[in-house]
């Protein structure tokens, strides 16, 4: 491995290994492996580009459009053309990956789930940092100042790290940034021959190594030591780059299996796919249901279209007894419930698991108390892990009758929990209007809402699919029929709302499983959502949307059983995949139109109209425009080349010098007297063409040599034949008779002959060197030398028509 190839790797490795910094803020992190895939693949192209002599400026323009490529394959390749090229599907699958994972970004704390548009704003961040560290240290060798990329990498992740800066993630990128730096050394070294070490006797008392080399070690190994040390020993001033040494603060628990996101919605999926089932808790009840069993958390009453939240409440210190549950009239059956918790220490959570509704809890350390949602949080640190504690609860048994003849929930619970977004998708409320056709009370509505998600829907229980709770998640899941508990209980309380049933998200676990003692165990496959639906003279009350996980509320069964008419599932079905009607796609919500529910028959064409798909949105023709645009840059060198080649070889002559005036290509001096007549100009074009075509294959021109001297060189470098020897000598020839000879006679074959000087440059060449000189050909530096000289040209004429307008001005005043 050369020097600059040590470089450009080193560099590779320099942004992964301070990329390793974002690690902790999505789970799981295997994104890494995707963004390193991605940036050994753009540092090997760089490599292979500045091998061939590619000019710099076009290297990272190649590297970019490969990274738009590979982005496109990973997370739009089902839009793409081919399925790597990015069209205007493409371009709005990625984009609106992105918008998703801004707004993501804004919703969840690390850990945060990873969505596909987290992934990929994470993979093209780290592989854009990886660019320009590739730039600065391989294509323009400016290594040091690849040091700014990477500390504004390790800057923005230790920044947005749950526990802010951690000396393990400074010295892995003070490792990767040093090791960038010796590579660049040693490669600085290397160019002024063998390193002298020393004579045999002087290394006779030493280990044998590079006395460089531990010079510089020890140098780097002392930096590192005062960049950890140092913090540690100044007064307090925050936690700075490097950090306290460990983990502190709460939220994360030993294992990493626990719900522990600020909405405990975003790591339940994580929970429920562990491979094992890691023990939470045990308890002990007196219930006689299991269906009573259900230990609470927290409840999430904020729907703004992007996820289910818990909003923000007062909270007070534990009062005992808790306060009577609101909305519950003492007329209501009950029964007193008596549960004794265990924790587990590594469930290190904020909220306390409790049936629902506590009436006392009995639980040492420091905790506060929400009267909205009924739950206990922890205060100044305090978790729930490791915790002996009793709770006293009530197990509500409403009746059928009761229920039906609920009235009207007070205006307080309506204003918070009916709020839906402005632009909730129209599908949503129509199916959940579709499912409840025929129920004449908010009850009927909310059992056949159960009944259709767990019998005659057709719905499937997968805990693969992803964990979203958004709006666009709802169409999804209601058009493809597949999800866990998130998905079921989001869109069950959100169509609830919909229908005018107050209606909220509570997160927690199941009963769990029954041991030989008569306690019962909760691990972590035990996490659950479910929602909460409010009656008047009841309040909340539990129901389970989830097909084959926990219990379905007693008070919901008699009604199913009892005839009660939920729509049949095709009705239902054809009321999701209908989608809104085709007079409505105009004002189609944004959910639905990137969900597939508008504009279907546009897609399609209307029968017999022959109606066509919409005209590209402006960022999709602005993508367009862009792809184009680099496109072309990539292909400017070949197309300039092939002109300039079909410009000097054609049967006449140019108009002009054909470019003349470039350095390198003909002796400073010329012939005296006027212009150059017709065929002289036509022997320089053919002289020229000659010149590029041995520079395209790694033959640089030289301005001082004569014809016949450039014509020897490039006969030797080239290692020509004979025939392609003879034809350069007839031009080097017929070259000096036009510069020097009084008169000249061109011979009438010199395309022919330069043509033969150009196969026989190709032959001799490597097979890279032949694809160099097609597509990045060297010469293509006039190109940007006469744009150079052009503007330089146009610039010194506005300069002087600035000058002559104020003179001319300054001659009027005096005047």
């Amino acid at each position: 491995m050369n020097g600059r190839t040590r470089i450009a790797f080193s560099g590779a490795a320099a942004t992964l290994l301070t990329a390793l910094c974002l690690w902790p803020l999505i789970s799981p992190a295997y994104w890494l492996v995707q963004a390193g895939f991605v940036i050994v693949l753009v540092t090997s192209a760089g490599l292979g580009l500045r091998r061939l002599a590619v000019p710099r400026p076009l290297v990272p323009l190649a590297q970019l459009l490969l990274v738009v490529l590979l982005l496109t394959l990973f997370y739009a390749s089902g839009t793409a053309v081919g399925g790597v090229l990015p069209g205007p599907g493409a371009w709005q699958t990625l984009t609106g990956e992105i918008g998703d994972g801004i707004t993501d970004m804004g919703q969840y704390a690390a850990p945060a789930p990873a969505h596909q548009g987290l992934r990929l704003i994470l993979v093209g961040s780290v592989v854009l940092i990886g660019l320009l560290v590739d730039l600065l240290a391989a294509t323009y060798q400016r290594v040091a100042l690849a040091g700014l990329p990477l500390l504004a990498l390790y800057s923005v992740g230790t920044g947005l790290h749950p526990h802010g800066a951690v000396w393990l993630y400074f010295l892995l990128s003070a490792f990767g940034y040093l090791s960038l730096l010796m590579a660049e050394g040693q490669d600085r070294l290397s160019r002024w021959g063998r390193v002298f070490h020393g004579t045999p006797a002087t290394l006779a008392g030493t280990t044998g190594g590079n006395p460089l080399s531990s010079t510089g070690y020890r140098i780097a190994g002392a930096a590192l030591a005062i960049g950890l040390l140092l913090p540690l020993a100044l007064p307090g001033l925050g936690t700075g780059l490097v950090g306290r040494f460990g983990h502190g603060g709460g939220g994360i628990g030993a294992n990493g299996d626990i719900i522990t996101a600020v909405n405990p919605l975003a790591s339940l999926g994580a929970s429920l796919n562990k491979s094992t089932n890691v023990n939470i808790l045990t308890y002990t009840s007196s219930a006689q249901n299991p269906g009573d069993q259900y230990l609470r958390i927290v409840d999430l009453d904020d729907f703004n279209g992007v996820a289910w939240t818990p909003s923000e409440h007062q909270v007070q210190s534990v009062p005992n007894p808790l306060p009577y549950p609101t909305g519950l009239d003492n007329n209501t059956p009950q029964q007193a419930v008596q549960t004794q918790v265990s924790t587990q220490s590594g469930y290190v959570q904020q909220w306390l698991p409790m049936p629902y509704p506590a009436t006392t809890v009995q639980v040492p350390g420091d905790w506060k108390y929400e009267p909205e949602g009924r739950t206990l949080i922890g205060d100044g640190g305090q978790n729930a892990g490791g915790l002996q504690y009793n709770v006293s609860s009530l197990a509500l048994e409403p009746t059928e009758d009761a229920l039906r003849a609920a009235g009207a929930p007070p205006a307080d619970i309506t204003r918070t929990y009916l709020a839906l977004p402005k632009n909730f998708p129209t599908v949503i409320r129509d199916t959940a209007i579709s499912v409840t056709h025929g129920a004449t009370t908010v009850y009927d509505k909310a059992v056949a809402l159960q009944n259709w998600f767990t019998t005659t829907g057709g719905f499937t229980y997968d805990t693969t699919v992803k964990d979203d709770t958004s709006s666009n998640a709802m169409v999804d899941f209601l058009r493809n029929r597949r999800g866990f508990c998130v998905h079921f209980a989001g869109t069950m309380a959100a169509m609830a709302r919909s229908l005018g049933i107050p209606a909220r998200v509570a997160i927690g676990f199941t009963p769990g499983e029954r041991q030989s003692d008569g306690s019962w165990q909760v691990g972590t496959k035990n996490a659950h959502a479910w929602p909460e639906l409010y009656f008047a003279g009841v309040g909340w009350l539990r129901f389970e949307p989830t097909p084959h996980v926990g219990f379905t509320p007693d008070y919901t069964v008699a009604a199913s059983s009892g005839g009660t008419s939920a729509p049949s599932t095709a009705t239902a079905q054809a009321s999701v995949a209908a989608g809104p009607s085709t007079s409505a796609s105009a004002g189609c919500p944004v959910q639905e139109r990137r969900a597939g529910f508008c504009g279907q028959e546009s897609a399609t064409g209307t029968a017999g109209t022959g109606t066509t798909s919409s005209a590209p949105t402006p960022l999709e023709l602005t993508g367009l425009a862009l792809a184009g645009l680099l496109v072309l840059l990539l292909l400017t060198p070949m197309l300039w080349r092939l002109r300039a080649r079909s410009v000097r070889l054609r049967r006449r002559g140019p108009r002009g010098s054909g470019g003349s005036g470039a350095p390198g290509d003909l002796p400073a001096s010329g012939r005296g007297g006027g212009g150059l007549e017709l065929s002289d100009q036509q022997v320089l074009s053919v002289w020229r063409e000659m010149i590029d075509s041995a520079w395209d294959v790694g033959i640089p021109p030289d301005e001082a040599e004569t014809p016949r001297r450039t014509v020897a060189r490039i006969v030797e470098l080239g290692a020509l034949e004979e025939e392609p020897r003879a034809a350069a000598g007839r031009l080097a020839l017929a070259t000096e008779q036009v510069l020097y000879a009084p008169r000249s006679e061109p011979p009438t074959a010199l395309r022919q002959d330069v043509r033969a000087v150009r196969h026989g440059l190709r032959a001799s060449a490597r097979p890279a060197v032949r694809v160099r000189a097609v597509l990045f050909p060297p010469s293509s530096a006039r190109l940007i030398r006469g744009l150079r000289e052009g503007w330089q040209s146009l610039a010194d004429r506005a300069r002087g028509l600035l000058r002559l307008r104020r003179r001319r001005a300054e001659d009027g005043e005096e005047q």
